[in-house]
């Protein structure tokens, strides 16, 4: 009878320490999972707090990590686009002229990536220094799709430093210069250029 009682208590014991040591385990894994998730969420605080200085802290320039000169233009159809009413869109824009051989190559490129983002991009081609009947003669029956703005005294040309055409500034959605390209595009390379705007 004594040995069944002594199996019992012993048996109680074991129980009451097994359970003793899950809940000690239960409550360290639950304590360190608290630890490392207050530690992520802070981390990603932190980052988007940087984040938004650098954006509030970014200068107007022309330089990657600017903040884009803003401007308004009106387009070959007499409709006015402002830059700055653009943010939140990721926006390419495209420095060119009828007279650039270069840009002649660019444009179909141009237009067949637009083509096929339009839903996730804007694409401003800007004529600098042209009329606009230069423009739209020029345009007749290519079927661009895309914006064309008419920069006619070459002031936003001028506000961007153009010294070359063709030449391409690609805009995040908070407005800041992200990558530029200075020369034709090919399709390859205007989507490579697009993923710096698209992280």
């Amino acid at each position: 009878m004594k040995k069944v009682e002594s199996k019992n208590k012993n048996s109680k014991s074991n129980n009451k320490n097994m359970i003793l040591a899950v809940s000690i385990i239960l409550v360290l894994i639950l304590g360190i999972s608290i630890y490392f998730l207050n530690n992520y969420v802070v981390s990603r605080q932190t980052q988007n707090q940087n984040t938004n200085t650098a954006i509030n802290n970014a200068q107007v320039g022309t330089e990657k990590g600017d903040l884009a000169p803003d401007f308004t233009l009106k387009d070959v159809n007499g409709k006015t686009v402002t830059l700055s009413k653009l943010k939140g869109k990721k926006v390419i824009l495209n420095f060119w002229a009828t007279t650039c051989p270069y840009c002649k190559i660019e444009m179909p490129e141009l237009n067949k990536f637009y083509q096929n983002n339009k839903n996730d991009a804007v694409l401003l081609a800007i004529d600098i220094g042209e009329d606009k009947s230069t423009v739209e003669n020029y345009l007749a029956g290519k079927g661009y799709s895309f914006d064309v703005l008419l920069d006619s005294d070459a002031k936003v040309a001028i506000d961007y430093k153009v010294q070359f055409i063709p030449m391409s500034f690609f805009i995040d959605k908070d407005g800041i210069i992200r990558s530029i390209s200075n020369g034709a595009m090919t399709y390859d390379e205007v989507d490579e250029y697009f993923k710096t705007i698209s992280q």
